[in-house]
């Protein structure tokens, strides 16, 4: 009898695990998804200046909102990288240090990195994310001396 509890406790357990890789297969797929979308969006913004103009702040040149939306496309690739537990730790440090040596990452970051902190979501990997970008924007601003 107890032989037959533990085949059927370990059927259970083989059962709640590959429902678990399920559901984590399938929170991939949407993430995927939703970047594509993302990506879709910034190649039409970046190659229909009449459309970026709609989008693009006052105070910038629809020219400018352009090449922002570019670095932004980036920036898309590389959250889906952390999201996807590809970019993690030394490798996350190093792309974000990378993408704020550029100029353009950095003119990116003064401009819509507010926004991408406003919108990350609850779970905390885009937090961890942004934390890291702004980590390295920190790293690469020129220090004042007092």
């Amino acid at each position: 009898m107890k032989l037959q509890n533990a085949a059927a406790l370990a059927l259970v357990a083989v059962g709640a695990a590959s429902l678990v890789q399920r559901e984590r297969h399938q929170q991939q797929r949407n993430q995927v998804a939703v970047t594509r979308n993302q990506l879709e969006w910034l190649r039409h913004v970046t190659t229909h200046p009449d459309f970026a103009q709609l989008w693009k702040p006052e105070d910038m040149t629809v020219d400018e909102y352009i090449k922002l939306m570019h670095v932004n496309g980036l920036l898309c690739a590389l959250s889906l990288r952390h999201r996807l537990g590809v970019l993690r730790g030394r490798s996350l440090r190093h792309c974000a240090d990378w993408f704020m040596k550029h100029e353009y990452g950095r003119r990116y970051w003064e401009t819509f990195g507010s926004f991408r902190v406003e919108e990350a979501d609850v779970d905390g990997t885009a937090n961890d994310f942004n934390d890291s970008m702004i980590a390295a924007y920190d790293r690469q601003r020129p220090r004042t001396t007092s």
